[in-house]
C-alpha cells in the first residue's frame, strides 16, 4: 500500500479511529501530567482496569446497562471508595491499589468465562479496545467528557496544580486537600472510564504516563510540561496509525509505541544535556 493510499484509507474508511485516538491521546496526555506529578501512576492503571471491569459487568443480567454507563458508574464508585482508603493510615497506598488492581482483573476474567453474552470477539475488544471502529456516538460522548474536564481544570488550574506539584504548600495555605483530591479523581475517573471503553486500557494508560514523562525530561516549567505532553499526544496517533496500516500492526500498540519513541528521544536528549 502506497503512503497516499494509507492516508486516504484512514481518512475515508476509519475517520473516527483518527479522531478518537487524537481526542483520547490529547486528553490523557494532559491529565497524565497531574497523575505523574502526584506520583500516583499506579492509580491510573487501577482506574483503567476498574473501568474495563465496569464494561464486563454490563454483560450480567442484573447489571444490564449500556457499556459506557456501566464503566462510568463502577469507576466513579471506585474512585470515591479509593479516595477514602488512600487517606487512611492502616494500609500502605500501594497495597490498597494493588488489591483493587488484582481483584478487578480476576473478577473480570471470571465474569467473561461465565456470562452467556460474552463472545471471543467481545473479550478481545474489552482487553485491547476497538480503535478502528470507534462510533460517532462514543466519540462525541468522549468529546463532551473531555470538554467538561478541560473546563474544570482551566477554572481551577491553580488549585489542581498546587495540590499536584506542591501539596505541602497547599495544605499550609489552607486548601482542603481532601476535597480537591476527590474532585480531581472524579474528573479523572470519568475521563478514563469513557476513554478505556473507547480505545482500550493499553492506550489510555500509555498516554497517561508516557507523554508526561517525556515532557518532564525535556522541560521544567509547568506550562511547558503540559504543552509538550499534549504535543506528543497529538503527534503520536496519526504517525502510529500510519505505521499500523503500513506494517499491519495492531493500531493501539502502534500508537503507544510511537509515543514511547518520543520518550526515548527525550531521555537521550536529557542525558546529553546533563553532560
Amino acid at each position: 500500500m502506497q503512503p497516499g493510499d494509507i492516508v486516504t484509507t484512514i481518512l475515508h474508511d476509519f475517520p473516527y479511529a483518527l479522531y478518537g485516538s487524537l481526542l483520547v491521546a490529547t486528553a490523557c496526555s494532559f491529565l497524565g501530567v497531574y497523575i505523574v506529578a502526584r506520583r500516583v501512576v499506579f492509580f491510573g492503571a487501577v482506574l483503567t482496569e476498574v473501568s474495563v471491569l465496569g464494561v464486563t459487568l454490563t454483560f450480567l443480567p442484573f447489571f444490564a446497562l449500556p457499556h459506557t454507563v456501566g464503566s462510568l458508574v463502577v469507576t466513579l464508585v471506585s474512585v470515591v471508595i479509593l479516595s477514602q482508603l488512600l487517606t487512611g493510615k492502616k494500609m500502605p497506598r500501594d497495597a490498597v491499589l494493588g488489591f483493587v488492581f488484582v481483584s478487578s482483573v480476576a473478577l473480570r476474567i471470571l465474569i467473561m468465562q461465565k456470562a452467556q453474552r460474552v463472545e471471543s470477539a467481545e473479550v478481545e475488544n474489552l482487553l485491547r479496545g476497538d480503535i478502528l471502529f470507534v462510533t460517532p456516538d462514543l466519540f462525541w460522548i468522549m468529546a463532551v467528557c473531555f470538554g467538561v474536564a478541560l473546563t474544570a481544570h482551566l477554572l481551577f488550574s491553580k488549585e489542581f496544580s498546587l495540590i499536584a506539584f506542591d501539596a505541602e504548600t497547599a495544605r499550609a495555605t489552607g486548601y482542603n486537600a481532601g476535597a480537591w483530591d476527590l474532585t480531581f479523581y472524579l474528573l479523572a475517573g470519568a475521563l478514563i472510564a469513557v476513554a478505556t471503553h473507547m480505545v482500550g486500557d493499553l492506550f489510555v494508560f500509555g498516554f497517561l504516563v508516557v507523554p508526561p514523562v517525556a515532557a518532564m525530561l525535556l522541560v521544567r516549567r509547568v506550562p511547558l510540561i503540559f504543552l509538550v505532553s499534549v504535543g506528543i499526544g497529538i503527534l503520536s496517533p496519526p504517525i502510529g496509525l500510519y505505521f499500523a496500516f503500513l506494517f499491519d500492526f495492531p493500531a493501539s500498540p502502534a500508537i503507544v509505541g510511537v509515543s514511547c519513541i518520543f520518550a526515548a528521544i527525550a531521555f537521550l536528549y536529557s542525558v546529553v544535556r546533563k553532560h
